[in-house]
């Protein structure tokens, strides 16, 4: 009996699972791992009253419709590079930079054109690690779920 306890939980203590991709978002190579929000309420928190991002982390909200996703930065504490990337997964807009919003009425950010997934990474992140519009992205751990 102990030999089959020891086995079913090896199975299922999540060490059989080693193939499973942590969510991340990816261009050339260098990789970030992202926290996933698809939840109505999930997104409009976002990272709402959040005292910051480690370096390499993010937040990617996956919507089920195309369209110029608008945000702001209420109740922020940090400044944000914000992406917004198409369908096919190529970024269509950026915005550097974005302040914390620290007063009513705060500012809203829209797009060009429009999107499907929209990532929220740290301050320069975007400058540091050249990434620009049109370019190609990978999804990885996220849309296989």
């Amino acid at each position: 009996m102990k030999r089959f306890v020891c086995c079913f939980l090896f199975l299922f203590s999540g060490i059989g699972f080693a193939g499973t991709i942590p969510p991340q978002v990816c261009h050339n190579g260098n990789c970030v791992a992202v926290e996933v929000v698809s939840k109505q309420d999930d997104m409009e928190r976002g990272l709402m009253y959040r005292t910051g991002l480690s370096p390499d982390k993010g937040m990617l909200f996956v919507f089920t419709f195309d369209d110029a996703h608008q945000f702001w930065m209420k109740n922020m504490h940090f400044n944000l590079d914000i992406l917004w990337i198409s369908k096919e997964l190529r970024i269509v807009y950026i915005g550097q930079n974005i302040p914390a919003c620290l007063a009513d009425p705060c500012p809203v950010y829209t797009p060009d054109q429009s999107a499907r997934y929209v990532l929220e990474l740290n301050n320069g992140y975007t400058n540091v690690h050249h990434w620009q519009v049109g370019d190609q992205l990978d999804l990885k751990g996220v849309l296989e779920k």
